[in-house]
């Protein structure tokens, strides 16, 4: 058996953060079932957004978090809509939504009712913010609950900038990883009880245990937002080398490395300067600028080829600071699996894998998203609904049934070499 093989989770939920958590699951070999309305996740309508046009079959825009699942569209609001969902999920382990508390109440699937029905559930909600505070009941997304009152947006940029304009998704992929570990925290709990539990991840908490270091050390007087030219490590910092390339060194222990460092990048005259060679000294003094002044001229005299060299040769923490095109055409991110090559009619795509391995597994086998109720046939059939009753539930409008030719998804390949992890 490998991972979660034999775990079954019901995704009912919608755009991003909550749906990359059951595509963790599914890579690691749990059976995803996504229930969507007949109209299908309104992701399915945001590519465009992100600059990636869907068509009918293929939708990049969607598979990002929607991989690895099967497709069952399913009008809630009819009886027999219904009765079908609460099959799919009293025969699961998890149920994973987005859904606010009023609209999961409206429709019977809060979790007081499903864990009445059904004491074993682990129900897994999504939420934007909090279920205490004065939003508890609002509309919460990456750009607003995580990015901006998260403090993302204001205090990434240097000093004086406007707020970050960040990439699409990007808390909702760290929120997603959030619920998967609630989610396996609620199966171990239950592998002890045999009852099933709540879990729930909000954006604007995710936010907030990522901003660790900036609210804690605003509170002893660092400013935020910050100038690289001010920051109270010199050697913990971003430089421009000659050619104009962005990296940043990584060396937090300044008292213990600021000899290497200065003599690697030849400003010898400074070691043994009492007045710059500790952090609680330029802390005091002020020189830290004048530390990270030096640094930045004689960053200037190279080329980042060079340095590289010289942090090599050195061991000095180090890292390019990287465009996308260095991302897509970094052969660490494939020697390892975590970007890998998807084949799309109009052509190949890179697409990120889930960042957890398990040994026994290897490098997991990913489909790219169905169209909507791909599925809901076979699914109905598996339950014990028969071909008249899939004929009568379509046709009433208690389900979508995919009417298409039938369609290949095994178009991922592992880009890096097959070896189970076991092996390596």
């Amino acid at each position: 058996m490998n991972g979660l093989e034999g775990i079954r989770v019901i995704d009912l939920s919608q755009y991003v953060a909550a749906p990359a958590c059951p595509r963790v699951l599914g890579e690691m070999g749990a059976e995803v079932i996504k229930i969507e309305p007949l109209t299908g996740d309104e992701q399915r309508t945001q590519g465009p957004s992100f600059g990636m046009a869907p068509n009918e079959i293929e939708n990049r825009g969607y598979d990002q978090a929607n991989a690895n699942k099967n497709w069952v569209s399913i009008n809630l609001k009819t009886r027999r809509g219904m009765e079908f969902a609460l099959r799919l999920i009293e025969e699961a382990d998890v149920v994973v939504t987005s859904f606010r508390d009023s609209a999961l109440k409206k429709l019977g699937l809060d979790y007081k009712t499903l864990s009445k029905k059904f004491p074993h559930i682990i129900f897994a909600q999504m939420r934007g913010y909090g279920e205490r505070g004065p939003l508890k009941d609002a509309k919460g997304f990456d750009a607003t609950a995580y990015s901006s009152r998260g403090g993302i947006a204001l205090n990434c940029p240097q000093k004086g900038d406007a707020p970050a304009n960040m990439p699409a998704a990007f808390g909702d992929f760290y929120a997603a990883l959030a619920l998967c570990t609630g989610i396996l925290a609620a199966l171990v709990r239950r592998l002890k009880t045999g009852k099933g539990d709540r879990v729930s991840v909000n954006l604007y908490h995710v936010a907030l245990w990522g901003m660790h270091v900036p609210i804690i050390s605003h509170q002893d007087g660092l400013e935020y937002p910050k100038s690289r030219k001010t920051v109270p490590c010199p050697t913990n910092n971003s430089y421009q080398s000659k050619d104009g390339v962005w990296f940043i060194i990584c060396f937090g222990h300044y008292n213990k490395y600021f000899e290497l460092v200065m003599r690697t990048i030849g400003l010898d005259e400074l070691i043994g300067n009492k007045e710059v060679d500790t952090l609680e000294v330029i802390g005091n003094n002020g020189k830290n600028s004048y530390v990270i002044g030096r640094m930045e001229e004689a960053f200037s005299k190279k080329s980042f080829a060079e340095w590289e060299k010289l942090f090599l040769k050195n061991d000095i923490p180090f890292q390019k600071c990287f465009t996308i095109d260095d991302i897509l055409g970094d052969e660490e991110a494939y020697a390892n699996d975590a970007l890998r090559k998807f084949h799309y009619d109009l052509g190949d795509r890179v697409m990120p894998t889930s960042p957890v391995r398990l040994w026994s597994q290897g490098d997991p086998k990913i489909w790219i998203a169905k169209p909507v109720g791909y599925d809901t046939r076979e699914y109905l059939l598996k339950y014990g609904y028969s071909e008249e009753d899939v004929k009568q539930m379509s046709e009433d409008g208690s389900v979508k049934i995919y009417d298409g030719k039938p369609l290949r998804f095994d178009k991922a390949v592992p880009t890096s070499a097959k070896i189970p992890l076991s092996e390596v």
